[in-house]
């Protein structure tokens, strides 16, 4: 097997990746884009749950290799007294360890901080659950959709009269993820200064409550409860989605200047002497009226025309794009959003490209996700096993290789 040849601004650093599902994975995946080597630990003969699920090409989970590319995975049996043995010789030469197991879990394992810390003191350990290390919740299972539950997310979502609605994506895993990420490097920055690592503990739904943090402030100050509303801002008016004659169109006009812009553009100018319009409160208070008649003239025209005529003047447009044309748009294709890189089991498959560029240069793609096991030998060489050592872990049931 070819010897992993780190690059980018990590590179040199190594992480323990306990994590699975998403939140946690998405914080490695950060590391590994951007040149550590991630060693993720996977259940023997298991591995990450992600692998098991829908849809599947060749075996593959597409959801597994969105996740997880420019990783190495190492399959153990956690259980045993020699795996978790493997794991200690391997976090000697760890900077970062990943989990996120139910609260409590990996510490249950002998695997936890305190543990660790006696092998490593330099080690930062980020722990990332549903609740937190600590309160009434801690205990149960998290997802993003509970994260989104319980944090106000959902209920801020959807029609004033409707029901809560789920983002279409797992927004609450992914923010989660980059917390995670940005914490680990700024306690990276203290362990270097001090010689001493830290334990990092990250609830899932604390981050979704922050990240609608204005509701906060509604209810503290007003004793209100935030409303919904749709597909329009509370803020702001015209903000939001719009209906054009082929699909949709969103429209931001967020000052005085862009109102004005947008009216004559659109041919709404008798709106700008209607008192009911003339200021952003009197335009937030007539959202409905002032939606009919932007939609009125937004209806007759193509969702393309509508974004170029209010980009000409100045005002915030862009047509709606399905998944498929934003993901093949010439901004998309120019900007080098997605490239191919290979996927063993399936072939040359389109991964996104880290979105982060340094001195204009992209994050490289070295390889796509690992299958179960591919790294277990590589790894362990390099955590100073010799490769008699190894082959015994492997006869033994303890380090696999079973390549799905």
């Amino acid at each position: 097997m070819a010897k992993w040849e780190s690059k980018g601004v990590f590179k040199g650093m190594k992480v323990l990746d306990f994590t699975i599902a998403l939140a946690g994975v998405y914080t490695a995946w950060q590391f590994a884009d951007l040149g550590a080597e991630v060693w993720k630990v996977e259940r023997y003969n298991a591995g990450d749950q992600s692998r098991t699920w829908d849809p599947f090409v060749n075996g593959m989970s597409t959801l597994y290799c969105a996740y997880n590319k420019n990783k190495q995975s190492i399959e153990l049996d956690l259980s045993s007294a020699e795996g978790k043995n493997v794991i200690y010789e391997m976090v000697k030469q760890c900077d970062v360890v990943l989990e996120n197991f139910k609260s409590g879990s990996i510490d249950r394992l002998g695997l936890g901080y305190d543990k660790l810390k006696e092998i490593n003191p330099g080690i930062v350990f980020m722990s990332l659950s549903g609740f937190g290390a600590s309160g009434p919740l801690m205990k149960y299972p998290c997802y993003d959709a509970i994260a989104a539950a319980r944090g106000g997310f959902a209920a801020s979502n959807g029609e004033a009269e409707g029901a809560p609605v789920k983002a279409g994506n797992a927004n609450c895993d992914t923010l989660t993820g980059i917390y995670g990420f940005n914490a680990v490097l700024m306690a990276l920055i203290e362990a270097r200064r001090t010689g001493k690592g830290c334990r990092i503990d990250i609830g899932m739904s604390d981050v979704v409550m922050e990240a609608c943090a204005e509701t906060v402030m509604d209810y503290g100050m007003e004793g209100k409860a935030q409303a919904r509303f749709g597909n329009h801002d509370r803020f702001a008016a015209p903000y939001g989605i719009f209906e054009a004659r082929d699909g949709w169109v969103s429209i931001v006009a967020d000052t005085q200047e862009k109102w004005k812009a947008l009216a004559n553009t659109l041919g709404l100018a008798d709106l700008l002497s209607d008192p009911r319009f003339a200021t952003m409160e009197a335009r937030i208070a007539n959202r409905e009226v002032l939606t009919e008649r932007i939609e009125a003239v937004t209806r007759t025209m193509f969702r393309k025309e509508a974004e170029e005529k209010l980009l000409a003047v100045n005002v915030g447009a862009s047509e709606v794009l399905p998944f498929i044309e934003a993901y093949t748009s010439d901004h998309a294709n120019q900007t080098d959003v997605t490239a191919l890189a290979w996927q063993d089991n399936i072939g040359f498959i389109r991964f996104y490209n880290n979105p982060i560029r340094f001195n204009d240069e992209l994050c490289p793609i070295h390889r796509g996700s690992p299958l179960l096991g591919q790294d277990s030998r590589d790894i362990l060489e390099r955590a100073g096993y010799s490769r008699e050592e190894i082959q015994k872990l492997i006869d033994d049931g303890v380090v696999g290789e079973h390549m799905f």
